[in-house]
């Protein structure tokens, strides 16, 4: 009798494939960072969450419409200046090194949004808080009294009609977009459990309504993949909230299977060996073995880079300096 211990979620390969050619924007929860780096890591032409984390659905959309033009208001405490609309990390100590700071990301978000490329969007939470003297849905809430905010559950329209807004405004400006959309699987326990199953479940139904009526808009299955398959708390970081490098690595096998051709995914296993061979660190770097080793690495990258088109610059830089 065969025993079977663990239920495997398999996602379909999709039609819509990524390679290295492509021009990639993530914006999101802190699984967009992860899968941003990984696609960084092996020399994608990615950005991701250029203005910085992003938790609720209307935050994102509010962060991929900003552009040249918008006007983003600032507030001054204790010499902090910030906006609520935007992530922390964008704080800056002067109203002038702030909005260049906003005027920079925005420069960079434009140049990738220009040319062909594919969004990701990694849905967080429904929860948001709304700054009470505006009735604005903030982003960030930026340590501010607790006072100044009503906590509340987004619903499943006001997301959709939110989508369609910034889709049509998208659409508009940056046409002939294709769309991945996941839920993030990290757990917001902080919101209460049954608060957290509750938001969770209107980010699917929502997405659910979004890609259903539109076929430029795909749906990755991140949180079945850590909730549903892997199922254990052995594949969680210590907090026993977010995902850990081996669970990590298995939903971007997944990612990879989905949306990446064979030919891309033996590029990305040559890139991988060639950031295995740089970290390599030796007893002796000035041993002629090392040094050797050293300069076949860097011919073997440069002939890789001609060969691939890949950005390699910086590493053959490192190892100019290391050969002696």
């Amino acid at each position: 009798m065969k025993n079977d211990f663990r239920t495997v979620f398999e996602p379909l390969t999709s039609e819509l494939r990524l390679s290295h050619s492509s021009k990639i924007y993530l914006s999101g929860s802190c699984f967009t960072e992860n899968i941003g780096k990984k696609l960084g890591d092996l020399k994608f032409q990615a950005l991701a969450n250029p203005f910085g984390i992003s938790y609720n659905p209307i935050s994102i959309h509010n962060t991929l419409c900003l552009n040249t033009n918008s006007e983003v208001k600032s507030t001054e405490v204790e010499g902090i200046h910030f906006s609520y609309d935007l992530h922390s990390e964008m704080n800056s100590n002067s109203e002038l090194s702030f909005q260049g700071n906003i005027k920079e990301v925005i420069a960079k978000q434009d140049v990738i949004l220009n040319s062909e490329s594919t969004i990701i969007l990694s849905y967080g939470t429904a929860w948001v808080y709304e700054e009470k003297a505006t009735g604005k849905i903030v982003n960030n809430c930026q340590k501010q009294p607790s006072a100044l905010f009503t906590k509340r559950l987004l619903s499943v329209a006001e997301i959709v009609e939110s989508w369609k807004h910034t889709k049509k405004y998208l659409d508009e400006k940056y046409p002939s977009k294709n769309y991945i959309f996941t839920i993030s699987p990290v757990r917001h326990l902080k919101d209460g459990f049954r608060e957290n199953q509750l938001s969770k479940s209107i980010l699917h139904v929502a997405v659910e309504e979004i890609c259903s009526v539109d076929n430029k808009c795909h749906y990755f299955p991140a949180y079945e993949l850590l909730l549903d398959d892997l199922r254990d708390y052995r594949f969680y970081k210590d907090d026993l909230l977010h995902p850990n490098e081996t669970a990590i690595h298995y939903i971007w096998e997944n990612f990879s299977e989905t949306y990446f051709a064979k030919g891309t995914q033996l590029i990305n296993q040559q890139v991988e060996k060639i950031n295995t061979s740089l970290q390599h660190r030796a007893f002796q770097p000035d041993s002629v073995k090392h040094q050797q080793f050293l300069l076949k690495l860097k011919s073997k990258i440069k002939a890789f880079q001609l060969a691939n088109d890949l950005d390699f610059q910086t590493e053959i830089e490192f190892l100019k300096q290391q050969i002696l």
